[in-house]
């Protein structure tokens, strides 16, 4: 069976490669990545599950799903503005097409596609984690942007499904998830800052979720994480469905290493998989 080997929590936010050219590999974002790329290094995986968000990049309002999965040999990205590089992904087919099969029997409608390019959410973290080594990913959509979202238990039980679904998967393929995203973020809409087209409208919320999250109190988050709530802290404050989904394949347990970055309202997380 596959082995899942550890979970990562990172942000995507899209300035962040252009803002690290700049500013070099001292900065506080580089060092916070490259911190994050030694412990990937340590557990030595061979695929990387990933869930992220799309910003109207890959899906658009005629179709949208709320879960989604790439099943092909490879894609590619950045296909927005992203100031980064553009990097051809390779995709590990076979499994992307087990879990999706696996969870549409176990209840959940994952959309599938299977021609498809990848925006900022999934190429930030390339960009910082993986472009070097080049390990294969499955692409993982979960919708955090465009209400009604899935709801965090919802994103949880998925975490779970997945976790069972990789043990069963018949290969030896050492597994680590991703989630990639802020807990307070607004893009584009009436909570930004003044004069900016983003901002972290909810600081408190942002910093509340590391410190349920450090302590493993997952099973509070998720009943305080409501649709309602998520939203008050910004239009893509959802995109910490996509932390739940990755925490549940892990295992649950509490965090080996945290660092918070709430004035951005977003993390730096690592988890060990739990046997």
């Amino acid at each position: 069976m596959a082995d899942i080997v550890a979970g990562i929590g990172v942000p995507h936010t899209p300035v962040f490669p252009a803002q690290v050219a700049k500013k070099g590999p001292d900065c506080e974002e580089a060092r916070l990545y490259a911190e994050i790329e030694a412990h990937l290094t340590e557990v030595r995986p061979d695929v990387l599950l990933v869930f992220s968000n799309d910003h109207f990049n890959t899906f658009f309002l005629d179709n949208f799903p709320l879960l989604a999965i790439g099943v092909a040999p490879a894609t590619s990205g950045p296909n927005d503005q992203t100031p980064m590089p553009a990097y051809d992904v390779p995709v590990h087919e076979p499994l992307a097409a087990h879990l999706r099969s696996s969870g549409v029997l176990a209840g959940f409608d994952i959309a599938v596609t299977q021609e498809f390019t990848l925006d900022h959410a999934f190429m930030v973290p390339w960009h910082f984690l993986n472009a070097k080594r080049r390990t294969p990913i499955v692409p993982f959509f979960i919708d955090g942007f465009s209400n009604p979202l899935p709801s965090a238990q919802r994103a949880w039980d998925l975490g779970v499904m997945l976790r069972k679904a990789i043990q069963a998967y018949p290969g030896k393929e050492r597994v680590a998830a991703i989630g990639s995203g802020s807990f307070s973020l607004e893009i584009g809409g009436p909570l930004a800052d003044k004069g900016e087209r983003s901002g972290t409208p909810d600081k408190v919320w942002a910093g509340h979720i590391q410190t349920r999250m450090e302590a493993g109190d997952y099973r509070k988050l998720i009943e305080e994480a409501t649709g309602e709530r998520m939203a008050r802290a910004g239009n893509a404050a959802g995109e910490l469905l996509n932390w739940l989904a990755m925490i549940a394949v892990s295992g649950g347990g509490k965090p080996r290493y945290m660092k918070p970055q709430v004035d951005h309202g977003h993390a730096f997380g690592v988890w060990s998989a739990a046997s």
